[in-house]
């Protein structure tokens, strides 16, 4: 069998399957990027900017992505395995649970500093919530997914043979919340109290995310098949990727021909978000699966290596590194600008130091 991807030629993906998967990287890679471009272009843009909602509609996948690498990962890893929970908790909550503490704290003393504020009870309750700063929830729910993993498995496993149509519910499931959540609830204004709270909490919560996880499981599960179709239909995949996009950008529009103001209108929780991520997901694997076939030792698969080793740490510390930027003297000349530069450069700048920051380390 010989597996294509333009103009790419290898043996086959057998060879994608076994090891380190490189392309995995890609997709991570990728994807940080993309959120730091997300949280540069939220914090130098106005709430209801049409154009900038409009961008950051499209890269709201990224979150998503997110959550399909944490469900794929954790299934590579232990699916084909006698899972040991105590063992899988122990180190899954070191892993992430130490730096969440951690940088909760320090992005609690950063704004008590700034606003002259010490509040324990909010600390408290930023811990709980996963509040104390924007990006620190997707720790929050990665420590649930740790949590209901034994189940999981167990349902993956129980339902071989009909992945299929777990998936489809598991996706039929998220566009019925979502529906709920962004066009259900906003009209609903004598909602009981405890709905509202929720549906505040919703990006904290799992099961606003487990299409996503599942997804990423059954790629694990599948990987050869995952695989194998991707690189057989690379151009059909780019084309859908494509249509969904305008998809996606005109159900934004229509939204706001509608009356729905630009900041919900982009909202990232909301059905048509569903399909997008999960088609942009398979499009970002199949870059990284041409990438995989192509590598040689070098530079460039160094520096990829490399970004994937640091990549949570540039994770943890950009959106400290943004607020620095629009603080600081320098700040003032990035923005001088004006858009869409000021975010591009932004964004650079933003990249640079978190890395510089994150490889002190070594």
């Amino acid at each position: 069998m010989t597996a294509t991807v333009g103009d790419v030629r290898a043996p086959g993906p057998v060879q994608l399957t076994r090891g380190y998967l490189h392309q995995v990287d890609v997709v991570r890679l990728l994807t940080f990027g993309s959120v730091i471009m997300v949280h540069t272009m939220a914090s130098t843009t106005a709430p209801n900017s049409v154009v900038a909602r409009g961008v950051l509609m499209l890269l709201h996948f990224t979150r998503e992505t997110f959550f399909v690498i944490t469900g794929f990962v954790l299934f590579h890893s232990n699916y084909r395995r006698d899972l040991d929970l105590g063992r899988f908790w122990r180190r899954r909550f070191l892993l992430i649970g130490v730096p969440y503490v951690v940088w909760s704290v320090l992005y609690w003393l950063t704004y008590a500093w700034r606003y002259r504020s010490v509040d324990v009870r909010q600390l408290a309750v930023q811990l709980l919530t996963g509040t104390a700063e924007y990006h620190l929830y997707f720790l929050l729910v990665s420590m649930q997914v740790y949590l209901v993993f034994g189940l999981l498995v167990r349902v993956v496993r129980a339902t071989t043979g009909h992945h299929v149509a777990l998936l489809a519910g598991f996706a039929a499931w998220q566009l019925a919340l979502f529906w709920l959540l962004h066009d259900v609830l906003p009209s609903w204004h004598s909602q009981p109290h405890w709905v509202a709270v929720l549906a505040g909490y919703a990006q904290q919560l799992l099961p606003f995310y487990l299409v996503y996880v599942i997804a990423g499981a059954l790629a694990a599960v599948h990987l050869e098949r995952t695989q194998s179709w991707v690189l057989a239909h690379g151009r059909l995949l780019a084309l859908v990727v494509a249509v969904s996009a305008v998809v996606t950008e005109a159900v934004y529009l229509v939204q706001l021909a509608t009356g729905t103001p630009a900041f919900p209108a982009a909202d990232v929780l909301q059905p048509v978000m569903v399909p997008y991520a999960l088609v942009v997901t398979a499009g970002l694997l199949a870059l990284g699966l041409r990438y995989a076939l192509r590598r040689r030792p070098g530079r460039v698969a160094s520096a990829v290596n490399e970004g994937s080793r640091i990549s949570f740490g540039v994770f943890l510390v950009h959106p400290l590194v943004i607020s620095l930027l629009l603080t600081l003297p320098v700040g003032r000349v990035l923005t001088a600008a004006g858009q869409p530069l000021t975010s591009v450069l932004i964004w650079l700048v933003t990249v640079l130091v978190s890395v510089a920051a994150t490889r002190t380390d070594r």
